[in-house]
């Protein structure tokens, strides 16, 4: 029986959780959930005690544990090499674009920006690069030209759930042999890459129109003018 950990955050990783245990055909030996709340209201370290799973903030904690296999679901910090071979590269990470065509931060807001006509969600074995490594599997869907990146965001979620079940007992009984190829010349976007979203009033109405609406999510501050010194945000 493969002993399995588990790092994560959002809701989908205590979907994903709930799952594996009614499988009942692993040990998870442990979870790493954040030690802090975000928009999210994170609740997968209050899961993961009420099963009865060792809960930690630390992923050394689940590393000394030594897991066969570790899954990444919106883990919030970069793994380290150190991390990744002393587990023999068995990270398995979720990361929201297809095929990896978009790596870092808010990929949901930058597909949409950037006028693609899909976007995805993609489980890849880690490299000590950000969102890099052998995909295993990746699912995509239509990008609508009403959607916000909000609306995107939670399609995705439910299709790399979908996408999670459909490629879980592959991962585990060692069954993956074939990788798929990554889009080529991928965006990597940071943390940063969100910090100046003003708007300048030659925009054409369409490009206004598709600004507002990737940057439309949750209580994130949206696009804006500054008119008379002041800014003055638009959001759908």
């Amino acid at each position: 029986m493969k002993r399995i950990a588990l790092l994560g955050s959002r809701d989908i990783s205590v979907e994903i959780l709930k799952w594996i245990v009614e499988q009942n055909d692993c040990e998870i030996v442990g979870v790493v959930a954040p030690p802090f709340k975000g928009w999210w209201d994170d609740k997968l370290a209050d899961t993961s005690v009420k099963l009865g799973i060792d809960t930690f903030d630390d992923i050394q904690n689940v590393i000394d544990l030594n897991p066969d296999v570790i899954f990444s679901i919106n883990y919030w910090k970069l793994i380290s090499e150190e991390h990744i071979n002393s587990v023999n590269g068995n990270i398995i990470n979720l990361h929201h674009s297809y095929r990896l065509k978009y790596r870092g931060r808010y990929s949901t807001s930058w597909a949409i920006a950037n006028g693609e006509d899909y976007h995805g969600t993609t489980l890849h074995y880690i490299t000590p690069k950000l969102d890099d490594g052998p995909i295993i599997e990746s699912y995509k869907c239509v990008i609508k030209d009403t959607d916000t990146a909000e609306d995107l965001f939670d399609r995705v979620e439910l299709l790399a759930l979908r996408m999670f079940k459909d490629t879980y007992k592959k991962i585990i009984e060692d069954k993956v042999i074939d990788f798929i190829e990554p889009e080529p010349n991928p965006h990597y976007y940071d943390i940063d890459s969100n910090k100046d979203l003003e708007m300048d009033y030659g925009y054409p109405l369409k490009d206004i129109y598709d600004w507002v609406r990737a940057w439309s999510f949750k209580d994130r501050p949206g696009p804006y003018f500054t008119h008379n010194g002041k800014r003055i945000y638009l959001k759908l």
